[in-house]
């Protein structure tokens, strides 16, 4: 998935600084967003863009375990490569139900 809203900083495509900043997150009950964090970094402007598009998300569809709602941990991707456009990847499975 290539979101146009991911903005690569022009101080990190200047210095040629690329990589993939793995971020997790928490789906709520409601499907909002919570606990996002950096769990691996490549630059700092790189961190706090990709945190930015993780925390901006409209609701998921939230998690469910055996017929109830459950809060559900993603970790996800987000690519910034210089000669393509950055890019996140959305999971098929949730790492884990709370």
């Amino acid at each position: 998935m290539q979101p146009d809203n991911i903005n690569y900083p022009e101080t990190c495509r200047k210095d040629s600084i690329q990589g993939r900043v793995i971020i997790t997150f928490v789906v709520e009950k409601d499907g909002s967003i919570s606990s996002a964090e950096v769990v691996k970094s490549v630059h700092e402007k790189l961190d706090t863009e990709a945190l930015r598009v993780i925390n901006a998300m409209p609701k998921w569809k939230p998690g469910k375990q055996r017929g109830k709602v459950v809060r559900v941990e993603y970790a996800i991707p987000v690519k910034f490569k210089l000669d393509g456009s950055p890019y996140l990847t959305v999971p098929k499975r949730p790492n884990k139900n709370f």
